[in-house]
């Protein structure tokens, strides 16, 4: 016998003894574990476990024995026929259908008997809500057409048919009808005839899990059908059915439902095509006059399959085209837009007064204010496909962002298509932005002027409005601290209740609620509601003043242009988005660090710009110095950096006070480790630090470490990093392929210890060792 058997058997034997003799948690971790590695030597152990007084262990047992295609039969049958807990019971059938092949007749009988429903003389399972012999007829049920699919033979026909002229439930009904399907189409179609629409539903789900020609035939009628649900059913099982399965003969029904007036319909048709290849194999002049011929309630996407033929199309096709462009519809729109975005450089010269028209009509459409936001943030982002659109579009998109009443969403839009193409003009505008007045060039001439003209024009004359304000403030100031101050938009629930009681006391007297006439109407209430009128006479008296009840409303600020801009820029492909943003470093408050960092990542993850690295200083600030959040944001773009520069300062942040900062610096050294290596000279120091984090209190510290460890050097660490596994739950679960290249050591440290493991580290360990063992089956 081999080492390798050895410890494997070892390992094996403990689990049997658990079996044997250990508490019911102990059997069912054991059971499960059986199950898992698909251990075929302790099926007597598995059988005893069947007159278990606990039923979770029989049911665990019973689903080990399924799992082996094993187990003693007539227990088995006790334990299904007699058996008080339904989920024993089932398991203990799904194990009997298992050993088909070994007795075949028995198991029939079996299964038939269950499958007939219960008798009259049995009341198993009616004590509670649910009748839980609807399980096990549904089960067997579904066990038996499984045993006549693996056969390809017609065996249980009568019994199908017999449940259902039975009226059976809804779930068993589509089971007999799946069960039929391949052998009795006919009797089904029959049924289809007379259904309603529920009842056509489950027919035509039987149809669509069915590859016969019969089958198919009927999914083709299905396409044509009025109800949406059967058309979507049709469609993706010939999605499904054409990656095994001829079905060339059915693309024309499919392409046919393009033009559905149902969303979901033409939406599910274009995925069956893309499924099948043959979008791409559509014929430009069949597609474009499939298009022109179609509903306008299917154009939209239909348009959008068009665009991807676009440089196959006519010129009379293009101008057709164009005059969608001033349709009512503006999905229609929105789509000709889309589509026209697309030209390719040649044809953008051949039809340049059409490709300005629809970048024309784009930016209309994005000025017009009675569209709904998501439309509106969908034109802009249109603007990013069309080239060299920033001379005409940014005067737009200047207006949009320097309007206070601008939605976030437009406004984030509006700065992707800037950042998207930038010339001389929105370039200066996005560093002026950004860096304030760092971006200015140029130093501010500096005029003198005479002590006498200052003295003149310091003070200067004051307006009505200037007068009326004073007067407030004198009037009303007394009442409030000098100190106090706040934003229009207040960033807090208390700050926003401050001001809004600064704002009721200024309201003038005509704005203040009339509680006199209010009480004056409920007294003219009748009688019988004199304790309402009392309830709200006591609130008016103890109510200080209505009006600040109605105005504590937090109002949360919008995100600032700065910070959209910062984002926008991080979803660019150019190296001077990268610089600019390291720029902005520079001066920037924790807020607009975390942003900055995050873009930085986003772009790093796509492109080795050695400008980066230029930010690899502010990141290894960041983590000394900066608040948690922007630490964090450092952390993942140094996962994207050089690792000899990246690996000190992920070191240092690893033992951050922080446990989201210390997991987000291990999240980053191990993604550098997936595709780099530490240097020899690195391996000890970050060896010790992991060995510490192995005891950290965060449960993900300790899991990453685990990660960690096992990369870096697997073998010295074993011991500590088996105990790690068997202790914590976060870890044990990605255990197992840690481990696999020292499997039998594994599974030697667990079999030596897994009878002496107590509280949670035992169930823990049974669990790994299950895994181990499945990873050799």
């Amino acid at each position: 016998m081999t080492p390798n058997m050895t410890q494997t058997n070892a390992a094996i034997n403990e689990l049997s003894k658990l079996l044997e003799t250990g508490d019911e948690a102990q059997r069912c971790h054991s059971a499960r574990a059986i199950s898992v590695a698909k251990i075929t030597t302790v099926t007597p152990q598995l059988n005893a476990c069947l007159y278990h007084q606990d039923p979770d262990v029989v049911t665990d047992a019973a689903t080990a024995l399924a799992t082996a295609c094993a187990g003693d039969l007539e227990s088995l049958e006790d334990v299904v026929i007699n058996h008080p807990d339904s989920d024993a019971r089932l398991a203990a059938l799904s194990a009997i259908a298992k050993q088909h092949n070994n007795a075949p007749q028995r198991v029939v009988d079996t299964l038939t008997r269950f499958a007939t429903g219960r008798t009259a003389e049995d009341d198993w399972g009616l004590s509670g809500g649910w009748d839980d012999w609807w399980d096990l007829q549904l089960t067997a049920v579904q066990l038996l057409s499984a045993i006549q699919a693996t056969h390809n033979r017609d065996v249980f026909a009568t019994l199908f048919i017999e449940l259902l002229s039975q009226d059976p439930e809804p779930e068993l009904e589509l089971a007999l009808y799946r069960a039929l399907v391949d052998f009795h189409p006919q009797l089904l179609l029959q049924h289809w005839t007379c259904a309603r629409k529920m009842k056509q539903r489950r027919l035509a789900r039987a149809f669509a899990s069915s590859v016969t020609t019969t089958a198919l035939d009927h999914m083709a009628v299905c396409l044509e059908c009025d109800d949406v649900e059967i058309k979507k059913i049709a469609l993706k099982a010939f999605a499904t059915h054409g990656k095994t399965h001829d079905v060339q003969a059915y693309i024309a029904g499919i392409i046919t439902c393009l033009s559905d007036g149902e969303p979901s319909v033409q939406a599910a048709a274009t995925s069956a095509l893309n499924q099948l290849d043959q979008l791409d194999a559509l014929q430009t002049t069949t597609l474009m006059q499939f298009t022109k011929d179609a509903p306008e309630s299917s154009l939209p996407s239909l348009i959008h399959l068009v665009s991807g033929h676009i440089n196959q199309l006519n010129t009379a096709d293009i101008h057709w085209l164009e005059a969608l462009l001033t349709h009512s519809d503006i999905e229609i729109k929105i789509a000709v837009i889309s589509c026209f975005s697309q030209l390719p450089e040649a044809q953008v010269l051949y039809y340049s007064e059409v490709y300005l028209t629809a970048l024309s009509s784009c930016l209309t459409a994005i000025q017009d204010r009675h569209l709904p936001l998501y439309q509106r943030a969908q034109l802009l982002r249109l603007l990013s496909q069309f080239d060299q659109h920033a001379s005409l579009s940014f005067p737009v998109l200047k207006a949009l962002l320097e309007n206070e009443d601008t939605e976030t969403a437009l406004r984030q839009s509006a700065l992707e298509a800037i950042t998207s193409e930038t010339n001389d003009e929105n370039q200066q505008w996005l560093k002026q932005l950004l860096l304030g007045l760092a971006s200015q060039a140029d130093t501010i001439a500096v005029t003198q002027v005479d002590a006498a003209d200052v003295e003149n024009n310091s003070q200067p004359e004051k307006t009505a409005g200037r007068i009326k304000l004073e007067a407030l403030l004198a009037e009303h100031g007394d009442k409030f601290p000098e100190d106090q101050g706040f934003d229009n938009a207040p960033v807090s629930t208390l700050a926003a209740i401050q001001q809004s009681n600064v704002e009721a006391t200024l309201l003038s007297a005509d704005d203040k609620p009339d509680d006199q006439t209010l009480m004056e109407m409920m007294d003219g209430l009748d009688d019988e509601f004199i304790t309402y009128r009392n309830i709200v006479r006591d609130h008016l008296d103890t109510g200080e003043n209505l009006a600040l009840n109605r105005k504590k409303i937090a109002r949360l600020p919008q995100t600032d242009n700065k910070t959209l801009a910062i984002r926008a820029l991080g979803h660019t492909k150019t190296e001077a988005a990268a610089t600019l943003l390291i720029e902005a470093m520079l001066g920037a408050t924790p807020k607009e660090q975390h942003e900055l960092f995050q873009a930085l990542t986003h772009i790093a993850k796509r492109h080795d710009y050695k400008v980066l690295r230029n930010g690899i200083g502010a990141a290894g600030y960041t983590l000394h110095y900066g608040d948690p959040l922007c630490k964090q944001s450092a952390a993942q773009f140094l996962s994207h950096m050089p690792l000899s520069k990246a690996l000190p300062i992920l070191l240092v942040g690893a033992e951050d006070e922080n446990e989201h900062v210390r997991v987000c610096c291990l999240a980053a050294l191990n993604v550098q480790l997936e595709t780099k290596r530490l240097l020899q000279r690195h391996q000890q120091q970050t060896s010790e630090l992991l060995v510490r984090k192995i005891h950290d209190p965060a449960g993900g510290v300790r899991k990453l470490a685990l990660q960690l460890l096992a990369k870096i050097d697997l073998a010295s660490h074993l011991p500590v990093l088996v105990e790690l596994a068997v202790s914590d739950q976060e870890s044990n679960i990605i255990a197992a392929p840690l481990f696999f290249a020292l499997q039998q050591d594994t599974l030697k440290i667990l079999a030596d210890n897994i009878a002496n493991y107590d509280d949670h580290r035992q169930p823990l360990a049974i669990q790994l060792t299950g895994r181990l063992l499945a990873m050799s089956a």
